[in-house]
């Protein structure tokens, strides 16, 4: 099968090159359509239900609420974690599946379940929001909006003009405005005067919002025409919404000016943005999750263009930050590496080749296996991320390889004498079961790594699948394009060095003689090594012990890490200052450390946000005004981790602030603190106490900083303790104290006011002054049948402290405490950690676990050892096949822990760390360290066929595969070289998978070239005794029986 394709590629050039120009021009046209992002999609089976309920405390949340939910929904099957947080006024819970679960599937279950328990939620709790969790729908973009004007017709423009725009986007989801004032009609109740006309706050919102509607009342015909009925009551002017008339009593009509005062106001300031210490208006940009982040970026940099031609006089908007830029900077950076290790596997072959002939074969079939891969890649429904990139840039050395062990063999016979075509055809054909061998090994290695389970599963699924569309498309173009190309281009060796001139023609022959000494010296040492048993071992004694010695390193030396830090230029300040503390003094505190961080000459802007209505930043939360979060783009030469303790010491300076400085991503996994310990408990005042020692235990592991807990200071709060008695007496329920309270304090909004198309909330509470005293509460009063009720009279009102967040795991109270390195390993911190929580002891019904990054290692460790035993698995049953034994492969998958060798040794002296990315090269390994003991084996067999002894075959393959071996691991190692010496954007990834390839194959190749003839000799002369012990004891049967015979004949 193999002769035939040689054959037809060499008789049908024009056949071939057609064939191949067709899958060439796909997939260019393919590359063009490919959406472009920084890592592929991940769906995770995560629903989160939200449950409003207002005016509750966070421990009525976790009573009336989240216990219910989470009963609730603990009863679904493939559950993996349940996790909530109760706090005033919200229930927020998180329930995550299995990964082979489907998510839309999940979240109607999850909606079935929590229906069925609707009925026995408080009255006043709103319908619980049920939503699946999109990290692939990620903000993209924050967008600025500062001027001269006042905040509130920022707001305005903001709101009517700018976030409308941006909305229309394509891939655009949502625009979230932070920092802005929304107008209000205000509405503020009088207490004195209500006690006056004895009225009730509650029910002049009753009266407010009843008279602003509008009912359709039905259609009349009259006279052939046909009227529709409407009731027009809504307010058209503040003027009317004073005259309002509230009630008739004997002392005449009491009208809503005579207890209130309305005017236009605005909402309570519960967010602030400031852009470089200037009040700002923030906008972040949210993708929708099947959208190209660098497309939808540029349409919003193009509508950003379009509205700063619109903005009013002295109004700036600047993009504070761009996702997009780091992905296009990580492609570009791919791709150049990509071309220079093309360029560069070019020179090595035509170092070796010495001759553009043979150069120009290589240079035009490693393109062209790229360009044909990104057909598939489209096929498929990839993205170009850097998963992708990394897939193709790793397999730029290991494609070579197939063109240079077919060119070798073809040069070998055009030597010999053979025609360009007879070479071409011969030559491809006699490598082609190694070339066949070697693609398939790769691709029994990277199917396994394409169907991982978990995150890492679909974090990898791109990449493993990448990497086997592309070694097909090498098998492909190696016994079609490159017998093509060599029959037409290659000469002999003499015939080239004819061609080239000079000190070049020279050149060629003082390499040939040096390599041609290499060759000789390595016959004469492999033929030392197989002469005597003796030497063999030691061969064998020091590959074991090399082995040995890189696992003591391993564990020694080399920490492990899910993921390398990406260094974006990106810092997250964030600040949480007491719980109950003003916003406004959260403002001032993180005003000083804004004025503090800028005192950093590597600072190039700050943007600061806080309170606001979602998330801020990525990895933070935002939310509450008592939390502002600073993010700082550092601009220098540096590393970000560099300036982090910079800025850490500037801002410490800050008072009663707890301050946490990390790096950040604008994209990618982010979020979660390296280092989580959730300490799980039954009852509070313990928990905490252990909390707070395992905390202290945690922050005094040296290599940790900014190590906090989830255990907050109380919150201040007023509680009225009903007395049900006298409100039974006076017919009242809590309800109806809870409604009254609110509607002073918070106020009701009983309805919008419209004018000129814009639209506001009328908001009806108490005056300023009256609502910030607390003594003023007991005295508001409440319409009970026989009259008002002072709201004092009812119960008691006690200021104390209350919880601020309620932290439960698996149904369990829990302290959360973060911790993240500034020196050291995630794995050798974590086992600190474990050590320190041991010693400290837990009582019964208590216990401790390490979560956060540090668990994701755990997980993906755990899948990638199992892909690894797959694939040596699968990869001894491609060779068993090929070569037909089974004993023979093993001699190969002996070199499988030279690979390990040479990874450890490379992290070590790169000072890098084992992660997800280094260990799937470590895997990767697997594929390739295989196939220099697949060219020499294969040989070998051929020369024993042709009636070699087992030693004459060793000393005759191994040297004429040496060129081929060399060849091939050099070009491997200068393809990965750009990749793994480079400093660009997506550099942090791709170092650590490169340097491990680059050790792995040249430390294998080495060891390979002597270990693998040694144990090839020692399992031959095994089984070849083996066989004459069984002849010799089936010999030994069959004469015993004979003479067992003799007797009974006569």
């Amino acid at each position: 099968m193999f002769r035939f394709f040689a054959r037809l590629a060499v008789t049908r050039p024009v056949l071939t090159s057609m064939l191949v120009a067709v899958f060439v021009f796909l997939g260019a046209f393919s590359y063009l359509a490919i959406a472009v992002d920084l890592f592929p999609g991940i769906d995770i089976p995560v629903i989160t239900v939200t449950t409003i309920y207002p005016g509750a405390g966070p421990e009525e949340v976790e009573t009336e609420i989240t216990e219910r939910v989470e009963d609730a929904v603990s009863t679904i099957a493939n559950l993996e974690s349940l996790i909530s947080f109760s706090q005033e006024n919200v229930s927020t819970v998180i329930i995550e599946f299995d990964y082979n679960v489907d998510a839309d599937l999940a979240a109607i279950e999850v909606k079935d379940k929590v229906d069925a328990i609707r009925a026995r939620f408080p009255s006043d709790a709103e319908t619980p929001t049920i939503l699946k969790l999109d990290i692939n729908a990620m903000p993209i973009m924050d967008v600025t909006i500062s001027g001269p004007q006042a905040l509130e017709a920022l707001t305005d423009f903001a709101d009517d003009v700018v976030r409308e725009r941006l909305a229309r986007v394509e891939g655009v989801a949502s625009v979230t405005l932070t920092g802005g004032r929304e107008r209000e009609i205000e509405i503020l109740i009088h207490p004195d005067r209500l006690r006056a006309y004895d009225l009730a706050i509650t029910e002049v919102a009753a009266v407010v919002g009843g008279e602003n509607i509008t009912i359709p009342a039905g259609r009349v015909t009259e006279s052939a025409a046909e009227f529709s009925i409407r009731v027009v009551g809504q307010y058209s002017s503040l003027a009317e919404v004073e005259n309002l008339p509230l009630f008739l009593r004997e002392e005449g009509r009491i009208r809503l000016a005579d207890v209130a005062t309305v005017g236009e106001g605005f909402a309570d300031v519960r967010e602030i943005a400031r852009y470089n210490g200037e009040p700002t208006l923030s906008l972040s940009i949210q993708k929708r999750s099947d959208a190209n982040t660098v497309a939808a970026a540029a349409g919003v940099f193009d509508a950003v263009t379009e509205l700063r031609e619109q903005l009013p006089p002295g109004v700036t908007m600047e993009i504070a930050r761009d996702a997009s830029e780091f992905i296009r900077d990580a492609v570009q950076d791919i791709f150049k590496n990509i071309l220079i290790g093309i360029a560069l596997t070019t020179l090595v072959l035509f170092l070796f080749l010495h001759s553009w002939r043979g150069t120009v074969v290589a240079a035009i079939a490693m393109p062209a296996t790229i360009v044909a891969s990104f057909l598939a890649i489209d096929q498929a429904g990839f993205t170009i991320n850097i998963m992708t990139l990394m897939a193709l840039g790793i397999t730029v050395g290991i494609l070579v390889t197939n063109t240079i062990v077919v060119l070798e063999s073809v040069y070998r016979h055009l030597d010999e004498g053979k025609s360009p075509k007879e070479a071409a055809e011969i030559g491809t054909t006699e490598v082609a079961i190694a070339v066949a061998a070697s693609a398939l090994t790769n691709v029994v290695v990277f199917t396994p790594i394409a169907f991982m389970q978990g995150i890492i599963g679909q974090f990898f699924i791109q990449f493993g699948l990448t990497v086997v569309f592309a070694t097909l498309f090498s098998v492909l173009i190696s016994f079609t394009l490159t017998p093509m190309l060599a029959a037409k281009l290659l000469r002999t060796h003499e015939t080239q060095l004819e061609e080239s001139e000079g000190r070049l023609a020279g050149f060629w022959r003082a390499f040939d003689q040096a390599y041609s000494g290499l060759e000789q010296d390595y016959r004469r040492a492999l033929k030392w090594v197989l002469a005597s048993p003796r030497h063999g071992w030691g061969v064998i004694a020091a590959t074991g012990f090399t082995v040995i010695l890189a696992m003591a390193v391993q564990v020694v030396f080399v920490g492990g890490e899910f993921m390398p830090a990406q260094d974006e230029g990106l810092a997250l300040v964030t600040l949480e200052l007491p719980p109950g503390t003003p916003v406004e003094r959260t403002s001032q505190a993180a005003a000083m450390a804004e004025a503090a961080i800028g005192e950093v000459p590597e600072v190039a802007s700050v943007l600061t946000q806080i309170g606001g209505q979602g998330r801020a930043f990525r990895g933070g939360s935002v939310g509450e005004v008592n939390v502002a979060q600073i993010q700082v783009t550092v601009e220098s030469e540096r590393p970000t981790e560099d300036i982090i303790p910079l800025i850490r010491e500037k801002v410490a300076l800050v008072p009663d602030a707890d301050v946490t400085v990390t790096l950040t991503e604008s994209v990618g996994p982010g979020g979660d603190a390296p280092l989580q310990i959730l300490v799980k408990g039954p009852e509070r005042t313990r928990l905490e106490a252990l909390g707070r020692e395992a905390t202290s235990v945690v922050a005094g592991i040296r290599g940790l900083v900014d190590v906090r807990n989830s255990i907050s200071d109380p919150r201040p709060e007023i509680v009225f303790k009903p007395n049900r008695d006298v409100l039974s007496d006076n017919g009242l329920s809590v309800g109806a104290v809870g409604g009254t309270l609110r509607a002073s304090i918070e106020g009701v909004v009983p309805g919008v006011y419209r004018e000129a198309g814009d639209e506001r909330d009328i908001r009806v509470r108490l005056t300023e002054g009256a609502r910030d005293r607390v003594s003023e509460l007991g005295s508001l009063q409440i319409r009970a049948p026989d009259g008002m009720v002072p709201i004092g009279s009812l119960g008691e009102l006690d200021a104390r402290g209350g919880e601020t967040t309620i932290q439960r795991d698996e149904k369990q109270r829990t302290v959360q405490i973060d911790a993240y390195i500034s020196g050291g390993s995630l794995t050798e911190l974590a086992r600190q950690i474990q050590l320190g929580l041991d010693e400290m002891g837990f009582p019964p019904g208590y216990s401790y676990e390490i979560t956060g990054q540090f668990e994701m290692f755990q997980e993906s460790l755990t899948e990638m050892l199992k892909a690894l035993v797959m694939a040596i698995v699968l990869t001894y049953i491609v060779l068993a096949m090929i070569l037909e034994s089974y004993v023979h492969p093993v001699t190969i998958m002996l070199t499988l822990p030279l690979g390990f060798v040479g990874a450890v040794f490379s992290l070590f002296l790169a000072k890098s760390s084992l992660n997800i990315f280094s260990m799937m090269a470590i895997i990767m390994l697997v594929g390739i360290v295989v196939n220099n003991a697949i060219l020499i084996l294969d040989y070998t067999h051929q020369l024993r066929e042709k009636g070699m002894t087992v030693i004459e075959a060793l000393l005759e393959a191994a040297p004429v595969r040496l060129r081929p071996i060399v060849m091939t691991n050099v070009a491997i190692a200068i393809a990965l070289l750009p990749q793994a010496v480079g400093s660009g954007a997506g550099s942090f990834y791709r170092i650590p998978m490169a340097v491990v390839t680059i050790g792995g194959v040249l430390v294998a190749a080495l060891f390979t070239l002597f270990l693998i003839p040694v144990i090839y000799v020692k399992l031959d002369r095994y089984t070849a005794a083996a066989v004459r012990q069984k002849h010799a004891d089936k010999k030994r049967l069959s004469i015993a029986s004979a003479g067992e015979a003799r007797p009974q004949e006569g």
